[in-house]
């Protein structure tokens, strides 16, 4: 099998990952033999895990940092210093859990610092029902639907930052098509391939995880697309009927150069 990276985990499962029989996440990494597994925040909370949890495991783990574009300057700052120290190597986004738009210039300088730092942006992508989710303590009436995430405002990212390298979790979701374009358009937008399972059963018709991302590459091309967890397996991208090449640039390549690892 060919070497793994996992670029989509979230420090909230350490001791128990959903996606791995709410086994330790330590004994999902040891199962599949992974080289280096992402810890990513979404608060600050977990921002300070994040940075415990890479100092303690540095050879293992690799931080995605959470961004407060509500306080810009501070979130920003402590970016610039961990991401200098080696232990945040991207930012996650997520605008419907925290109430922003993807094209708004109020959130800007996140990308600007992120292309100042030669760090990816991950971003989530795709319609969920996250009423039952509060991922920053805050009251269900945040959950805009306009801060969804709309494919339009990527593209308009892209056009406007085109030296950023944005990282499109879940294929798009159910926004794959649109998704699947900018990433043959734009040369920096890339898709990571997490919870794949979810949205495959959505498709009408449904689709299996295997075609799902054989069809990604066939457009695409395997340098556009990134392993992640969250219930995708690396025996996933295994079945794929893919060169040996493409495998390793989906498992392992493409995320070892975008995170530098």
């Amino acid at each position: 099998m060919a070497k793994v990276i996992d670029s989509h985990c979230h420090i909230f499962v350490m001791d128990s990952y959903e996606h791995y029989k709410d086994k330790p996440l330590f004994e999902y990494i040891d199962h599949f033999d992974i080289a280096q597994n992402a810890v990513i925040a979404c608060n600050e909370r977990e921002n300070d895990e994040v940075i415990e949890a890479v100092t303690k495991y540095p050879d293992k783990l690799f931080g995605i940092a959470y961004v407060n574009v509500h306080d810009m300057e501070n979130s920003l700052n402590k970016l610039r210093e961990y991401a200098g120290k080696g232990i945040f190597r991207g930012v996650k986004m997520h605008p419907y859990c925290n109430d922003f738009q993807v094209d708004d210039p109020a959130v800007f300088p996140v990308y600007e610092t992120c292309i100042e730092l030669d760090i990816p942006v991950l971003y989530h992508t795709g319609w969920l029902n996250f009423s039952d989710l509060d991922a920053n303590n805050k009251s269900a009436d945040v959950y805009q639907y306009n801060c969804i995430g709309f494919p339009a405002q990527f593209g308009t990212v892209m056009e406007k930052f085109p030296d950023l390298k944005l990282i499109c979790a879940h294929f798009g979701g159910n926004f794959y098509q649109e998704f699947l374009g900018m990433a043959e358009r734009f040369p920096n937008l890339y898709l990571d391939t997490a919870w794949l399972a979810h949205y495959a059963e959505r498709m009408m018709p449904p689709v299996s995880v295997q075609d799902w991302i054989e069809h990604a590459v066939k457009f695409a091309g395997s340098k556009k697309i990134i392993f992640g967890g969250e219930g995708t397996y690396p025996a996933d991208i295994e079945r794929c009927h893919l060169t040996q090449d493409q495998k390793a640039d989906i498992l392992y390549e493409n995320a070892r150069k975008l995170y530098k690892l």
